[in-house]
């Protein structure tokens, strides 16, 4: 537990940006696209998830001021891809075609994705670690 004693809130809020990344990669990659592969699984959307999340981790080992940043970038890049090639699955859904609908997985994708890029832009402005006290 000395590890999690100097710890400041950014820190917390970096490994629930972390934690949001991870289970929407997954979620993303098990649920394979739909049916008609209107929206098949994007590598470059996995990818930059991947790589997001283990720069998070090293955010989370090593603070180092603008780092914090990083994690940010990479899934709002990520959010950006998924909106791009999830467009023509989307456009099926909202006009009925091909009895496409939304499934829970693809919320949870999207919805965790979303929290990914909120939780990392506000640790991002955040301390990682205390402030050390000055002895008298």
């Amino acid at each position: 537990m000395n590890f999690l004693k100097g710890k400041a809130v950014g820190w917390y809020i970096s490994l629930a940006a972390m934690i949001a990344a991870i289970v929407s990669v997954i979620v993303y990659a098990v649920r394979g696209g739909d049916s008609t592969n209107l929206s098949p699984v994007d590598s470059t959307a996995v990818t930059m998830f991947v790589i997001g999340i283990v720069c998070n981790a090293i955010v989370l080992i090593k603070d180092f001021g603008i780092g914090g940043f990083v994690p940010f970038v990479f899934y709002t890049i990520v959010v950006g891809v998924l909106l791009n090639s999830e467009m023509l699955f989307l456009s099926n859904v909202l006009t009925s075609i091909d009895n496409n609908v939304l499934d829970g997985a693809w919320f949870v994708f999207i919805v965790t994705a979303l929290l990914a890029v909120l939780l990392s832009a506000a640790a991002a402005v955040m301390r990682m670690t205390k402030k050390e006290k000055a002895s008298a």
